[in-house]
């Protein structure tokens, strides 16, 4: 068994035992011998592990697309104003709604938003400089007004906080479209792989012209876009997921797009349903918020390879 090999072997299994520990610890009762078990399964865990799954795949492959394209290995899945986009969304949803389908408003806050940016970036002549420079400054307007409107709203300000922090809201639609809408996109995503290859090369040297390599630049900007957008309705706001899993799987299984490709989906998925398991499970009956546990698993680790390994993640 080649190294390769066995590290994936090892993140599957860690997958499984998350998976495990997420869909059954703590049932009194095996699976199909007590309603309350099943009611419990079908209603609650799966639909939060599903969504584990989607975020945390969805997360980790944009920022590798981001940190591939950028030459960063520091960018972040919300550098293109979407966190900023899908928190307004959220607070308008709260404010104006009562809260009902804020997943769908952060969903659609993160894209225009995302879109927003990228518009300004320039088509034609993409900068990701740009990108990123113009995304920080819409991040930070908007998370301004965001603030403002707490403020202004005292009495909605604890269910904003909460919801903004992270965590699976209800059901907008059902499980088999989230999934089917999940499949979509990373098929989509697979078949572009290649072209992710070149770009981490000198461009200069491969493409003809500045044109060719900001089309495929702006071609993987737009699918983090996507990727990002179904995260945050999955899941909210989960900003630390997109940076530490692209880092580690490189570090790991090297910079081959098409071996990486893989490594993050079982990577970011093990990430955010372990972060599940602890959110639900460590003081319970109190669920810490899924954005909270995330920074908490993360940033340890990401220190300690930063540190031991930082020459290999920053070259």
């Amino acid at each position: 068994m080649t190294k390769k090999s066995l590290i994936f072997l090892i993140l599957f299994l860690g997958f499984i035992l998350s998976l495990l520990l997420s869909l059954f610890w703590g049932l009194e009762e095996p699976f199909g011998q007590n309603p309350d078990t099943n009611l419990i399964l079908s209603v609650i865990r799966i639909p939060a592990i599903l969504k584990a799954v989607v975020a945390g795949a969805c997360l980790s492959l944009s920022g590798m697309f981001l940190q591939t394209i950028s030459k960063n290995p520091l960018a972040d899945p919300y550098l293109t104003g979407l966190s900023s986009g899908a928190g307004l969304g959220i607070v308008v949803s709260i404010l104006l709604f009562n809260g009902i389908n804020y997943s769908i408003f952060g969903f659609l806050g993160a894209l225009i938003s995302a879109f927003f940016v990228i518009s300004l970036s320039g088509f034609s002549k993409f900068s990701i400089t740009k990108l990123i420079l113009i995304g920080l400054s819409l991040n930070l307007f908007v998370n301004s007004v965001i603030s403002f409107l707490i403020l202004l709203n005292p009495d909605k300000a604890y269910s904003m906080t909460l919801i903004l922090t992270g965590g699976f809201s209800s059901a907008d639609i059902s499980n088999k479209m989230l999934f089917l809408l999940f499949i979509v996109l990373l098929c989509v995503c697979a078949l572009f792989i290649p072209k992710l290859n070149i770009l981490r090369l000198d461009t200069r040297l491969i493409f003809q012209n500045e044109h060719a390599a900001g089309k495929y630049s702006v071609l993987f900007v737009i699918l983090s876009a996507f990727l990002t957008s179904l995260a945050v309705y999955s899941a909210g706001i989960l900003g630390f997921a997109g940076i530490i899993c692209p880092l580690l799987v490189r570090l790991i299984l090297g910079n081959d797009a098409r071996i990486a490709f893989f490594g993050n989906i079982l990577a970011g998925s093990t990430l955010l349903l372990f972060a599940n398991f602890i959110s639900n499970n460590l003081i319970y009956p109190v669920q810490i918020p899924l954005g909270v546990v995330v920074a908490i698993i993360g940033a340890p680790f990401f220190v300690f390879f930063l540190l031991k390994k930082g020459g290999v993640l920053l070259k």
